[in-house]
């Protein structure tokens, strides 16, 4: 198996960041501490710090990236598009839109609206994409086309509220940035479910997928269902995103960086390419939401502002080479 190395790799790396991100932060932990914390969940300061702080904060993080990465590797297979993530066909904006507009409007609103509206404007916005783009049958570059053009109004729907609603513009900032500040084990129970279920599906669904990337013809031809399940497959890439937006904000790019970079490791092999691209993602939002909680401490810069350093070079350099 030539993804055997890769996939050690991976692993090897996870458990590196785990312990990083249990050691370092606000108040930094020796070794030693560490692993009494981990093994002893005491009322120790060093078996508080990693149970009721830092582990919950590391699980929704690696769920969150796992998340993105599935859905963005989805994305561009229905798309047959390496520049295609959750970024590019509106779902984060109409998130972020559903967010600030709670934000702005409803400040004293309960902690558990904020994730649900969230979660339905990811839905709104891959409902809107997909009627626009449907002219008998579903086109892949109507799909992004249509991505781009709802993702521009949403985000100016996005200044425009921030404008008239000065006051609460810092926590809209903080959220659309993506953040796993103050995330905690009621954070994780309420994602781990939908990551499960939607994570599940989309292994199942990996040879309808492999299927889809051959194209139209021979899909149909393969006696598939086609836009059935381009649908299906839609719905959950939209559940996985909603349900990470929902929990973290909007931390982009992770669903265009990972899987591009795990397909030239492991192939196009969808049975392979959603475990390990769940893996990566989940490594990538650990080490930036690590980094920006220590690099600049006390100072905590949001996960999202460090995928967005790596990605949108990485984005440029995509594009760069599509076009020649």
């Amino acid at each position: 198996m030539k993804q055997r190395p890769f996939l050690i790799g991976l692993l090897l790396s996870l458990v590196v960041a785990i312990l990083l991100a249990i050691q370092f932060g606000g108040v930094a932990m020796s070794l030693h501490d560490v692993i009494n914390g981990l093994f002893m969940a005491d009322d120790s300061l060093a078996g508080k710090l990693v149970w009721e702080y830092r582990m919950p904060r590391i699980l929704v993080g690696l769920l969150v990236g796992a998340n993105l990465a599935v859905s963005g590797a989805i994305l561009q297979g229905i798309a047959r598009n390496p520049l295609v993530d959750t970024n590019i066909i509106g779902m984060n904006d109409g998130a972020g839109f559903a967010a600030v507009l709670v934000i702005t409007m409803v400040p004293s609103a309960s902690a558990f609206l904020l994730p649900l509206s969230a979660f339905s404007g990811a839905l709104l916005a891959v409902t809107l994409v997909y009627v626009l783009a449907w002219k008998r049958g579903m086109s892949p570059v109507r799909l992004a086309l249509a991505g781009i053009a709802l993702a521009a109004l949403f985000d100016a729907g996005i200044t425009a509220m921030m404008i008239g609603a000065t006051d609460q513009v810092g926590a809209a900032l903080l959220w659309l940035k993506g953040s796993l500040w103050g995330r905690g084990w009621e954070h994780f129970f309420s994602l781990l479910p939908w990551s499960l279920l939607s994570l599940s599906l989309a292994w199942l669904l990996a040879p309808r997928m492999n299927a889809i990337c051959l194209g139209d013809q021979l899909s149909r031809g393969l006696g598939m269902r086609l836009e059935l399940a381009r649908g299906t497959l839609l719905f959950v890439a939209v559940v996985m995103a909603g349900s990470a937006v929902a929990a973290a904000g909007t931390i982009g790019f992770v669903g265009l960086v990972v899987p591009h970079l795990v397909r030239l490791w492991v192939g196009a092999d969808y049975r392979i390419l959603i475990p390990i691209s769940a893996l990566a993602g989940g490594l990538l939002v650990l080490v930036a939401d690590t980094a920006g909680r220590t690099l600049f401490a006390p100072t905590e810069v949001p996960a999202g502002v460090f995928t967005a350093l790596l990605g949108a070079p990485y984005f440029l350099y995509l594009l760069r080479k599509a076009l020649r």
